[in-house]
This record gives structure tokens, C-alpha cells and sequence, in this order.
């Protein structure tokens, strides 16, 4: 059984000197950090992380990683995630060299919300019934498996075991 983890960038600040370079708030540090821990249960067997190069990125991955533990040899920064879309994500995931059990995406949206709408096969948890109407908020996270190999996945064939986001924002 495969697992993909597709996690959006948590909140980061608003600018700087370029869109790559823009960091992660307070609020985006203790977000990802939170959402390392609820995933950890999930991160077993061989994992494997693609991060995007951005710097929001990278921070998140770093504080995902406090609970997840990934030795740096299973991570990789592709250029072409930064403003990839989500069939070149998934076109990463197909070629990886080895055959983790699990793999680790951090990206940007609209990639990851598009990535995850395209993967599942309508099959979800109430989480995602709850929060999916909401779209694929910062440090927002989804837990997909596959029977299968990397190579074969195709839209609608993985399973959507979980789904964890922000709460919503009181009106």
C-alpha cells in the first residue's frame, strides 16, 4: 500500500524581496509543527519528501520533519515544484528513483488543492466533508493511499484517509 501526503505551505508572510523568498509567520511555525505531529502517525515505512524550494516551503518541511524525522537523504527540493501544477506533481511523484512507502509533497496551491481533488476517488472521512468546501487552506493536509505502484497512479485512484486543516475562522 502506498501513501501520499500532500500538505500546503503553512501561513507565511505577506512580502519580500521575492515571492520565493517569503518566510513563514509565528502563527505558519506553530501551524506546521502541529500538523508534523498529527501526521506522524501516518509517516511509517520508507518515506520520502519532495519540497519546493520556496522558502516557506522549506520551513514548513523543517518543522513537519521535528516529528516526522526524515533523514536528509530522502529529501529533495525539485525547482520544477515552486510553480508546478498538479500534473507535473504528480509526474515527480510517478519517477522517483526508489519505491518509498510513503512520499511527502510540500507545495503551493493552486498545486496541492488541485493535486488532491484530482487524485481521490470520492471516497473521504467527514473531515474532508467538512472542510473541503473551504479549498486547501495554508498548512491544510491530506493523507491518500494506492494499492498500486507510484508509477500507475491515475486520477480518481487513490483513497482519501484523512484530511487535516486550520480550523475555519469564526465569522
Amino acid at each position: 500500500m502506498k501513501q501520499l501526503v500532500v500538505v500546503r505551505h503553512a501561513k507565511a508572510e505577506a512580502s519580500a524581496p521575492s515571492d520565493e523568498a517569503r518566510a513563514l509567520t509565528a502563527r505558519g511555525h506553530a501551524d506546521a509543527r502541529r500538523r508534523g505531529e498529527q501526521l506522524a502517525d501516518f509517516v511509517t515505512g520508507t518515506a520520502r519528501a519532495l519540497v519546493s524550494p520556496a522558502v516557506r516551503t522549506r520551513e514548513t518541511f523543517d518543522e513537519l520533519n521535528l516529528a516526522l524525522g526524515l533523514d536528509a537523504d530522502h529529501v529533495s527540493y525539485p525547482k520544477t515544484l515552486y510553480d508546478a501544477t498538479a500534473h507535473r506533481v504528480l509526474q515527480e511523484v510517478r519517477y522517483l528513483d526508489e519505491e518509498p512507502s510513503t512520499v511527502i509533497v510540500v507545495g503551493h496551491n493552486p498545486a496541492m488543492g488541485d493535486l488532491v481533488w484530482m487524485l481521490h476517488d470520492g471516497t473521504h472521512n467527514g473531515a474532508w466533508k467538512a472542510y473541503g468546501d473551504r479549498g486547501f487552506p495554508t498548512s491544510a493536509a491530506a493523507v491518500l493511499t494506492y494499492d498500486g505502484e507510484w508509477f500507475d497512479i491515475d486520477p480518481r485512484t487513490m483513497r482519501l484517509e484523512d484530511y487535516l486543516a486550520p480550523p475555519p475562522k469564526a465569522r
